[in-house]
């Protein structure tokens, strides 16, 4: 009997039939608003290093970037690294 793999992620617990589900749900998580934006960036990121080089992954231009963008993707990613085989 084959039991079927499911994914979670740390932050709500929400359960997933794959991984490419988990992720996709991941990158429909936004930040939006400049004052949450800025919030997040200032308890998670308050370098932008990290935000900085995600969105450079992803092949974003900087001109194009702003603290929405760069703490939905910083945010997107830990949700990303939060995903666990259950």
């Amino acid at each position: 009997m084959s039991e079927e793999t499911e994914y979670t992620h740390t932050v709500d617990d929400e359960k997933f039939e794959s991984y490419d589900e988990a992720v996709e749900y991941c990158y429909q998580s936004e930040i939006i608003y400049y004052n949450k934006a800025m919030e997040y960036l200032s308890e998670n990121d308050w370098t932008l290093t990290e935000s900085i080089q995600l969105a450079h992954d992803l092949g974003c231009d900087l001109s194009n970037l702003n603290s929405e963008t760069l703490a939905s993707i910083h945010h997107q990613n830990e949700l990303i690294q939060s995903i666990e085989e259950i």
